[in-house]
Formats: C-alpha cells, sequence, structure tokens
C-alpha cells in the first residue's frame, strides 16, 4: 500500500517534464513579426536634369508635366538673333573663301589662256614692224637724223620687251597655280569652316531636345525667363522609362531584415486588392524622421502592371528573405 505515493509522483513528475520538453521547441520556433513601413508610388529609372550651355530669353516651351517625348524632339527654344546673325555672316565669309580657293586650283580660264597667246601675236607683229621701220631708214639719207635712228631703236626695243613679257604672262598661266597659294587657300577655307562651325554649335544651344526618350517629370521654367549660361539653371527633368514602382520608409531598427529580391505586399486605402512586388534596392540613410532614422527601400512590381497614380500613400508588407 506504501509504493502507490510513489509511483503516482513519479508519473506527476515523468508528465510534468514532457510539458517542458514539448513546450520548449515551440518557444523557439516561433513566427518573426512581419516588417511593415509606410511607402509610395513612384517612378522607376533614371532622372536627367536637362540644362543648356546658352544665355538668353526662352520663347517657346513645347513640353508639359507628364508628357511623353522622344529622342531628338524639341523642348525648349532660347531667343539666340544675335548668334544668327553672326552664322550668316560666317557663312558668308566662307563662302567667298571657298570661291577663291576653287579659282586657285581650277587654274586660269580658257578664255584667259586666249586672251595671253593673242597678246603674244600682237607683240610680235609690233617688233616686227619697229624693225622694219628701223631697217627701211637709210643712215646717211638726207631727211634721216640721228634722233629719228634713235627714236626707231627704242621702238624696237620697247616691242621686244613688250614681246617679252608678254610671253612671261602667257607661260605663267599655262603654268597654273603655285602650290603654296593652294595651300594659303586651303587653309583659309579650313578656317572660315572652323568658325561657321563654332557659331552654329553654340547656337544649337538655343533649341534644347531631348537626349533620349522619355517622360518629362516636371518643367523649371517659363517663357520669358531670362536664363544665362554664367548660372545653371535645370530647364525640365525627365525619367527615361515609365516604370512605377514603390519606395518605403523602413525603420533602421529593421533594415536588418530586409535584403534584395525579398518579396512584400503592397495595398492601399483608396485602391481595392494587394500588388505583390520585390526589392530591388535599398538606399544610404536617409534624413531622421521623429528622430528615427529610416532607409529608402525601393521596390517592383513583379508582373510589371503597377497602375496606381504616382505619388499615392501605401503600405508595404515585407515578407521573410529568401535566405530565411
Amino acid at each position: 500500500m506504501r509504493a502507490k505515493p510513489r509511483r503516482w509522483a513519479i508519473e506527476s513528475g515523468s508528465l510534468f517534464l514532457a510539458s517542458i520538453c514539448w513546450a520548449s521547441p515551440a518557444r523557439a520556433e516561433a513566427p518573426k513579426t512581419a516588417v511593415v513601413s509606410p511607402g509610395r508610388i513612384v517612378r522607376l529609372g533614371n532622372v536627367l536634369s536637362i540644362g543648356t550651355a546658352a544665355s538668353g530669353v526662352v520663347t517657346d516651351l513645347q513640353v508639359r508635366d507628364g508628357m511623353r517625348i522622344e529622342k531628338g524632339q524639341l523642348l525648349v527654344r532660347i531667343e539666340c538673333a544675335d548668334l544668327e546673325k553672326e552664322l550668316d555672316a560666317r557663312r558668308a565669309k566662307l563662302a567667298a573663301v571657298e570661291a577663291v580657293l576653287a579659282r586657285v586650283e581650277h587654274g586660269p580660264r580658257l578664255e584667259e589662256l586666249a586672251v595671253a597667246a593673242a597678246n603674244v601675236e600682237l607683240a610680235d607683229t609690233r617688233v616686227e614692224q619697229a624693225a622694219a621701220d628701223l631697217k627701211s631708214m637709210a643712215p646717211d639719207g638726207p631727211t634721216t637724223s640721228e634722233a629719228q635712228i634713235g627714236r626707231a631703236k627704242r621702238g624696237v626695243r620697247e616691242a621686244t620687251a613688250q614681246l617679252e613679257e608678254a610671253r612671261a604672262k602667257l607661260s605663267l598661266l599655262r603654268s597654273g597655280s603655285r602650290s603654296e597659294d593652294v595651300s594659303e587657300a586651303r587653309f583659309s577655307r579650313d578656317a572660315a569652316e572652323a568658325l561657321v562651325g563654332e557659331v552654329s554649335a553654340r547656337l544649337s544651344r538655343c533649341s534644347v531636345r531631348a537626349p533620349l526618350a522619355g517622360i518629362v517629370l516636371g518643367t523649371k521654367v517659363t517663357p520669358g525667363q531670362f536664363i544665362s549660361a554664367a548660372v545653371p539653371q535645370t530647364l525640365l527633368e525627365l525619367i527615361d522609362k515609365d516604370q512605377r514602382g514603390v519606395r518605403a520608409d523602413v525603420d533602421e531598427r529593421d533594415v536588418s531584415r530586409i535584403c534584395l529580391k525579398q518579396g512584400a505586399v503592397v495595398t492601399s486605402e483608396n485602391f481595392p486588392g494587394a500588388q505583390d512586388a520585390v526589392t530591388e534596392s535599398i538606399g544610404e540613410m536617409a534624413a531622421p524622421s521623429h528622430e528615427r532614422g529610416v532607409r529608402e527601400v525601393t521596390l517592383a512590381s513583379t508582373n510589371g502592371t503597377l497602375n496606381w497614380p504616382v505619388g499615392l500613400r501605401v503600405t508595404v508588407k515585407f515578407k521573410a528573405c529568401p535566405a530565411d
């Protein structure tokens, strides 16, 4: 009869130990609380600040916020009348220099050669006539004086010199332009072309075009506003693709539980249903908020159908990291 209390005590102790062993694993494997953070709908992509090195008054703003644009499309036009006049003058100078170069490279025209040849024949005829006149004079004749003979001899010499000059001119025309003259004309042409290109480049800054296709995030100038190259100013901002995502503000105490490729569920009080998203980037420490630091975490839609409006407030509930 005394053995019964001992048996009851042993059985009670066994049940107590079993309850402890059963409860301990359950307490160790308790699930972690999910990270829930506020966020907003944002546009994903590279934001470009568009400016210009020109100075002048904005005469035309051809885009508006949210407008889709194509590469090369005109965005802003700036008044640059002084550069337009300078370009016209440079082009006129270039045309004159090119005409000189063409004349030098092509050499004399056939008509110029014909005139030079005719001048040689004329000078040759004058030499023959002067020589005949001198020969017809009798040195001992009663009507011939030494002065007349002297004038006749000078006439022969002058006619001979004119003939030599005409022959030299014809030879010079037939030899064409000198290489030095051609080089000088080409250098002058190149310098004029460089000046035209320099003014054209400055004038092109007055017409600001889109460097790539995208969407206008916001315009920073208005028609009639003066801008100066001495004070750089953003004309407008573009984003290179129309893909929407979520930017969540995660408390720094929860950052250790956030990882790349981590799944999340995005909900909004203004729209029914939920959107599946995945973490794409974890930003650096942002400005303190209510004495607690936060980090910006960017998420992209997993199915690419996130069409909620940009700026909408949402709630992001992160799932466990893939490695957990």
